[in-house]
């Protein structure tokens, strides 16, 4: 209730606003009455103070001091007894009160402070039990409306006829996903298309505040307001967008919109238990297509309604939440590992919404704890268009969910039969960029011909070349060799740079530089000499690929 509405009750109806004017809209939720001069530390916010002034009839300074402090305090108001003990309000106190908006109500001598505080109590009491029961009976109309198993735009649809105003719902995708029968002129189409177009240009910023926007056109609806009313389920946030209120809304209004967010709230949790059982059993399938489980006739049974074809060519895209990434997001969010696959789901759904947009063919799931997209090659853009869009894809990700996320591509495979293939090459590059300690990349997987050729080699003269040449690192399991595997694979990959092989494993070049002379005694070799180096590259091509066939 507002300072407004209050002094229209009629045991204030005599009563007069000195000063603060301005300060009407305040909200009213209590009344004290001051009777000693340590009142001030007793004041609330939204509470209305009424007093004869006696304790401070003489000093005007502690009036203002008065005045500052429940301005500062959100308080209602101040209504004073004048002509009583007080014959006139200090000209200094009526400044005061105009420049912080703080309503100065000169009270009526006809009732006591008593009385005042009674009847203002009394009203405010039976306004909010009002609130309180039309609160209750609409939660009571649209719960019915779900028990009954009506849809969201029925919900919706009802909602608006109720406050007669036009309703979009958004989904914390930024899609319209009901929308109410307003927005059949093109007028409110472009209001709808401008609104969507605002929230993803200030997304962030929503997600921390509430917002409300001004509308200009059409003219029918011009100075009035947007307001966004969020609806939270775990990591997802859903908007109802009610257009055409003044500011601020009222109390009556707002209670209507909170309980049927509520409402929706429930829904929306409905649905999404509905798509993450859907997903399981999506994700189940193609875990089993990976592993080679599923016999030819039964994936092309399954998959077809995935969008699988028989003949159709792929490429794989493997994506992964970077390790660095997933640690802070655990440290600062999750408790328990629902909120960890509940968050797995919410990139699920960004990273699907992001590669619809497109107009390519694709499906999408995941394996553990990768993200996996099959590409169909026919209607593919070209290898750099695929890679500035996945660029964004990583950009939007990182704005909208502050997560890093890496990707490994592969070539493509040429029918279902080679996903398996696919899928295991994009998982490659994933990780030769991580051994890279890179991280937010993008590795498209290019070893495919050497790896392929040097697979065509005997197993055992494969095996020979790679202990003779790696000797004692080849199969070790030691935390200190296996680093200087790792450096000669870099110092190789980056033609023998140290200062570049310094800069990618983030240590000092001197460390780099004593790994590599410590390589050179262990292997008997000089790093200087161009056939020993290519030696080195074909056993770590060849370490790639033998680890998993041979055990030492």
């Amino acid at each position: 209730m507002k300072i407004s509405e209050l002094l229209k009750i009629p045991i204030l109806s005599n009563a007069k606003i000195a000063a603060g004017k301005n300060g009407v809209g305040r909200s009213v939720q209590s009344v004290n009455m001051m009777d000693a001069p340590d009142i001030i530390q007793f004041l609330k916010p939204n509470e209305l103070l009424v007093t004869t002034a006696y304790f401070i009839r003489d000093n005007p300074t502690e009036m203002v001091k008065l005045v500052r402090f429940m301005a500062k305090n959100n308080c209602s108001g101040l209504g004073i007894k004048t002509r009583r003990f007080l014959h006139s309000i200090p000209s200094e106190v009526i400044k005061i009160a105009n420049e912080e908006n703080l309503p100065l109500i000169e009270l009526p001598l006809e009732h006591s402070l008593g009385e005042i505080v009674n009847e203002s109590l009394s009203y405010i009491l039976a306004r909010r039990t009002k609130e309180l029961q039309f609160a209750i009976n609409t939660q009571r109309e649209f719960t019915k409306l779900v028990h009954k198993g009506e849809k969201l735009s029925k919900i919706i649809d009802r909602l608006s006829t109720i406050l007669d105003k036009p309703i979009l719902l958004i989904d914390h995708l930024n899609r319209v996903i009901v929308e109410t029968h307003h927005f059949r002129s093109t007028e409110m189409k472009k209001l709808r298309k401008n609104i969507v177009k605002d929230i993803d240009a200030n997304h962030s910023s929503i997600k921390q505040q509430p917002l409300y926007l001004s509308v200009y056109k059409p003219s029918s609806l011009k100075g009035k307001f947007v307001h966004f009313f969020p609806i939270d389920t775990y990591f997802k946030k859903s908007y109802l967008l009610i257009i055409g209120f003044d500011y601020p809304v009222d109390g009556y209004t707002l209670l209507s919109v909170e309980q049927v967010t509520n409402v929706i709230s429930f829904e929306l949790l409905k649905q999404h238990a509905l798509s993450e059982k859907n997903l399981h059993i999506k994700n189940n399938f193609f875990t089993a297509l990976l592993d080679g489980d599923l016999p030819e006739s039964e994936v092309l049974k399954r998959g077809g309604k995935y969008g699988l074809k028989k003949d159709q060519s792929y490429n794989v895209i493997a994506c992964k939440i970077d390790e660095n990434n997933e640690k802070i997001t655990q440290s600062l969010s999750f408790y328990n590992s629902f909120q960890v696959e509940g968050f797995k789901y919410t990139i699920y759904e960004h990273l699907k919404s992001m590669f619809s947009k497109t107009g390519m063919e694709f499906c999408i799931f995941i394996k553990n704890d990768i993200f996996v997209l099959l590409l169909d090659r026919e209607n593919m853009k070209s290898e750099q268009q695929l890679t500035e869009f996945i660029q964004s894809v990583q950009k939007k990700l990182h704005e909208q969910l502050n997560v890093s996320i890496s990707f490994g591509v592969s070539t493509h495979c040429k029918d279902i039969r080679n996903i398996h293939r696919g899928y295991r090459h994009a998982v490659e590059a994933l990780e030769a960029g991580y051994q890279l300690r890179k991280s937010h990349f993008i590795q498209t997987y290019r070893t495919k011909d050497i790896t392929e050729l040097l697979q065509m080699i005997p197993l055992a003269n494969v095996t020979e070349f790679y202990e003779s040449t790696l000797k004692e690192l080849a199969y070790t399991t030691n935390k200190d060799l296996l680093s200087l595997v790792q450096t000669i694979s870099v110092f190789i990959e980056n033609h023998c740079q140290i200062a570049e092989t310094a800069k990618r494993l983030y240590v000092h070049r001197n460390t780099v530089v004593y790994r590599l002379e410590k390589c050179e005694e262990l292997l008997n070799i000089s790093l200087k000499d161009s056939d020993e180096t290519l030696r080195l590259r074909i056993a770590l091509l060849i370490r790639s690929f033998l680890l998993e066939k041979v055990k030492p």
